[in-house]
């Protein structure tokens, strides 16, 4: 760490009148340490009150929800709609029911949320499985029944 003399850190003659100001004797120790406390000392309290007012929460405990706009007729689009919450969110597979897969990534997100359609082929119930992945936390899954009508 290069010392800096009382010249480079700006300070004037009238300074070293001062009785309280560190550097009083022309101490260049004396003013370096007290930089370096005081830019400690800020430090620590920036974060102690960023601390104390605010708590930073990375996302949330791992949740997912699903729904749809069911029954929907064979020629029609069902459309899932999808909230994941979560700490690091890798992404999504979705199990339609009828041999389709479906994939969605989040990319590490904290919470994502949207709408996925898919077509049947056929009438019946189907149940949907979803499972969200977060690299934090694991994976939770939610299943939904659907209708599709003739």
């Amino acid at each position: 760490m290069k010392l800096l003399d009382s010249k480079e850190l700006g300070h004037t003659d009238r300074d070293f009148g001062n009785p309280y100001h560190p550097s009083r004797n022309g101490d260049v120790k004396s003013i370096n340490s007290a930089v370096v406390r005081s830019a400690a000392c800020f430090a620590l309290i920036v974060i102690s009150l960023a601390c104390t007012r605010n708590q930073i929460t990375l996302g949330g405990p791992l949740s997912l929800t699903v729904s749809s706009n069911t029954p929907v007729s064979v020629s029609d689009s069902l459309v899932l709609q999808y909230d994941v919450t979560g700490q690091n969110l890798a992404g999504m597979q979705v199990l339609w029911g009828d041999g389709q897969i479906d994939s969605v990534a989040f990319l590490g997100a904290q919470t994502a949320g949207g709408r996925r359609p898919h077509l049947y082929d056929a009438e019946g119930t189907y149940t949907i499985r979803a499972t969200a992945v977060d690299q934090y936390q694991g994976s939770t899954v939610s299943e939904l029944s659907v209708t599709i009508t003739p």
